[in-house]
């Protein structure tokens, strides 16, 4: 009843203007401001209780549910009492101002209230727009394979990069150079990479930030006397940081004409090879989509990192992120804590509290997920 005493004239006008049927609650940030005169307790006291004011203000301005019922005594009606259920949560709040004048307390705060965060989890329903760098293939040739198999590169590597330009939201650029190759020391130059010192091949300028380099590791062997099998290993490496992002097997076996000799073989088969390639990439398509539809609908969740005295995570807008999105994580003296994007790249976002009074070296290292809020 404390608090209802200090914002009774809130509540009366209120219950006038919405009678007992709930707001529909929805993530909304207010600014209140809550007052509280001086009673002999002290200064904490006084604006604790201006706090617990304007919080209480917050949450009915996110909707709340008023009921009321009456008290008699021997049929003598003696009090009314009205009861208030606040239909939002308060997930997360900064104090503006403090001030006393007049020998009153007032604190205002800009606090965000409704419902309680969700994180985004609809796998598409943002998809990333992907930078993807094709390389020349890996091969493995068994020995024991027929002479025209080892000119499979090319075609291979055409109909892999076919692939992947046909998903959706996904740019791609084929680049003859080898490529960065993932665990190589930092100390090592792009020269001397060894896919690049035992191929000839020389490596060019660095990819674009934000950029996936896709690397191809394939073995062709037999299988027998009249069975090809073809493995591949794909893998998507961020360019920027060297490191994997996905991966994904592939596997397939093609019967070739049974019942001739090697050499013989080597000739028929080859007049019929862009079928053969044709059947070893038969699920080709859906091996790519499944890798890059899982990175690209990835959820966007991580850990924020303190650069200078601000905090980043590696999603931007081509991530799916716009500047209406929040993220959160739990928090202690709220419910949650709140982060909104302060500046918004590509491929990287900077964050800050909603809370101001939270540093950013204190929150480095926090996990945070994103959900959207109604504007």
């Amino acid at each position: 009843m404390r608090i209802l005493a200090l914002i009774g004239s809130v509540v009366f006008a209120f219950c006038l203007g919405a009678g007992a049927s709930p707001a529909l609650a929805q993530n909304m940030t207010v600014e209140v401001t809550g007052q509280a005169a001086e009673s002999g307790l002290g200064r904490a006291t006084t604006r604790l209780r201006a706090l617990e004011a304007a919080l209480v203000e917050a949450a009915i301005m996110g909707g709340a549910d008023v009921t009321g019922y009456s008290a008699a005594s021997n049929g003598i009606l003696v009090s009314d009492r009205l009861i208030l259920r606040p239909a939002s949560r308060i997930l997360d709040y900064t104090i503006l101002s403090e001030t006393e004048v007049g020998g009153f307390y007032r604190v205002q705060l800009r606090a965000v209230v409704g419902d309680p965060p969700v994180a985004i989890v609809d796998s598409c329903a943002r998809r990333s727009e992907l930078n993807i760098i094709t390389y020349p293939l890996r091969l493995r040739i068994d020995p024991l394979t027929p002479a025209w198999v080892e000119t499979l590169g090319p075609e291979l590597r055409d109909s892999i990069d076919a692939a992947i330009r046909s998903r959706p939201s996904v740019s791609l650029t084929g680049s003859n150079d080898t490529g960065t190759m993932p665990g190589r020391s930092a100390q090592v130059g792009l020269d001397m990479d060894y896919a690049a010192l035992t191929s000839g091949a020389t490596a060019g300028q660095r990819a674009p930030a934000g950029s996936l380099a896709y690397h191809a590791d394939i073995a062709l062997r037999m299988q027998g006397q009249n069975a090809l099998t073809l493995v591949l290993s794909s893998r998507l490496i961020d360019t920027g940081t060297n490191t994997e992002r996905a991966r994904s097997n592939y596997e397939q076996t093609v019967r070739l004409s049974a019942g001739l000799p090697l050499r013989a073989l080597d000739v028929l088969a080859s007049r019929d090879r862009s079928a053969i390639v044709q059947k070893l990439l038969d699920e080709i398509d859906a091996h790519i989509a499944g890798m890059i539809d899982t990175y690209a609908c990835r959820p966007l969740e991580g850990v924020l990192a303190l650069s200078g005295d601000r905090l980043t995570l590696p999603f931007g807008a081509k991530d799916g992120l716009t500047r209406h999105h929040l993220a959160f994580s739990e928090g202690q003296a709220t419910p949650y804590i709140l982060f909104e994007i302060e500046s918004l790249a590509e491929h990287s976002a900077v964050l800050r509290p909603i809370d101001r009074n939270r540093t950013a070296s204190a929150l480095a290292g926090t996990r945070v997920s994103f959900m959207q809020v109604a504007k």
